[in-house]
This record gives C-alpha cells, sequence and structure tokens, in this order.
C-alpha cells in the first residue's frame, strides 16, 4: 500500500475535496483505496454521509486506548474505498495523548496492519500544524499540496515547503512531493491565468499538469454525500480529477487501469 497524503496549512484551498475525489478516481480506476480522515472537523466523512461523532470507534479513540485501527474503518458507500473515521476528539489530542515523544508516528503504527488489505491510501490532513498534520508527514509516502490561483494560497506556499523541509530533516522522513495540483481554477479570469502562470514559472514540474477547474458541481457533491463521479459524472470536475489521479499514479509509478464505466450525467 503506498500512502498520499494531501496537505496544506491553508484552509479552503479544496483539500478535502481533492483526497474524497482522488480516492474515487482511485477506486473507479480499480485500486482498493482506504481515506483516513485526520481533520476534527470530519469534512471528508461528513462529505460521504458519515458522522464521527455518533460512532464509538473513531482513529482518536484508536490512538488513546491503543485499538487497532480496523476498528475505526467504515463502508464509504464508494465501491471500492473504505474510510477511517477521525473523531472529534483529535482536536484536543496533544493534550491527552499518553505517549507524546511517540506520538507523531503513531498513525504510521496503526496504519502497518491494515496495509496488506489496500493498494492505496489517502490521508486528508488538517490544515493546521498539529500532530495529526505531522502524523501524516510521517505515515506518507508522497504528498499532494492543493493550491488555489490566489496571491495569498500562493504565498502560504513558501511557508508550507520549508514546514516539509523540517520535517524531513527533523523527523527523518522522506515523503516524495508528489506535486501541487491547482484547484478552483477559472481560466477566464485574468488573475487567475496569471498566479497559475506564475506558480509553473517558478515551481516547474512541480506543479502537476492538470488542474481542478472551477464548477458548482464540486461543491453540490458533499450535499448529496457522494463523490463527483456518482453526483456528476459527466461534469468537468469527473473529468479533471480522474485525470489527476492518472497523473498521480505516473508519480507513484504504479500502473494505470481502466476506469469503471459510469453513468452518464449532464455536463455542467
Amino acid at each position: 500500500m503506498q500512502t498520499v497524503a494531501v496537505i496544506n496549512q491553508k484552509g479552503g484551498t479544496g483539500k478535502t475535496t481533492t483526497a474524497v475525489n482522488l480516492a474515487a478516481a482511485f477506486a473507479q480506476r480499480g485500486f482498493w483505496t482506504l481515506l483516513v480522515d485526520l481533520d476534527p472537523q470530519s469534512s471528508a466523512a461528513y462529505c460521504l454521509g458519515l458522522d464521527p461523532a455518533r460512532e464509538e470507534k473513531t482513529l482518536a479513540k484508536a490512538i488513546l486506548e491503543d485499538r487497532p485501527l480496523v476498528e475505526a474503518i467504515r463502508p464509504s458507500g464508494i465501491e471500492g474505498i473504505e474510510v477511517v473515521l477521525g473523531g472529534p476528539e483529535l482536536a484536543t489530542l496533544e493534550l491527552r495523548i499518553k505517549n507524546p515523544l511517540t506520538a507523531v508516528r503513531v498513525l504510521a503504527r496503526l496504519l502497518d496492519p491494515v496495509k496488506p488489505a489496500y493498494d492505496l491510501c489517502v490521508l486528508d490532513a488538517p490544515p493546521s500544524l498539529s500532530l495529526m498534520f505531522t502524523n501524516a508527514l510521517t505515515a506518507a509516502d508522497g504528498l499532494l499540496v492543493p493550491v488555489t490561483p490566489s496571491f495569498l494560497s500562493a504565498k502560504g506556499l513558501e511557508s508550507l515547503m520549508t514546514t516539509i523541509d523540517e520535517a524531513r530533516a527533523d523527523l527523518q522522513v522522506n515523503p516524495a512531493l508528489l506535486g501541487l495540483v491547482l484547484t478552483m481554477v477559472d481560466r477566464r479570469l485574468g488573475l487567475d491565468k496569471e498566479v497559475e502562470a506564475n506558480l509553473r514559472q517558478v515551481f516547474g514540474e512541480q506543479v502537476l499538469r492538470q488542474a481542478i477547474r472551477l464548477t458548482v458541481r464540486l461543491k453540490e457533491a458533499p450535499g448529496h454525500f457522494r463523490s463527483i463521479f456518482a453526483h456528476a459524472p459527466g461534469s468537468s470536475g469527473a473529468e479533471d480529477y480522474d485525470a489527476l489521479a492518472v497523473e498521480v499514479l505516473g508519480r507513484m509509478k504504479l500502473p494505470e487501469r481502466a476506469p469503471a464505466l459510469a453513468e452518464p450525467a449532464a455536463a455542467d
């Protein structure tokens, strides 16, 4: 099992949307995928109609009570994807953890026994420098960074890149930077085109070729508890996330698989 952490210290970049729909794209292409919700707000779980607050067994409780991770795994409603529910207790984990010295690697340890059951794992990291953010860095094989075409989002990349470099040195881990993925792109706007061009000039091939175009379909899907592929398989959002999955798989050096057939839907 290879693990992709979808990370950004800044909120509002489409991180959870990318984690959920990238996992769905992997599953659609035949990769059995585990989606791990590391955000105390549980956005990834809610996107799929799951509520960790109503569950007795979550990632947070597995960490605090030293329980096996398999107890926190739930069906997602999407064929080929299972979900690890994070739980609201993740917000105060730093205050409640019994052994803070080893806490930065607890997720990697919990994932080890379930690795044989999955091809890929997608981590939806919290948008903050927290214990779970650090755990995402130590557990990941590769990092995917969503970034919107805005000045502040682009500016925040400098801080994030510094954080990644420091984590590699301090924690002695070396997750590969799979790339920066532009999200919520509207190429009809001059500013979006300008920021995208600047990012590609500064970061070069670190910026993935595939961008995610702005579409109302991606905003609608969580309200229906569906991925973009179930909600609007003919939309630009579905097209973009499938193409993103192919590009990410290529950077991970995993063989591409043909997508499953989807029901037709009106394009946006």
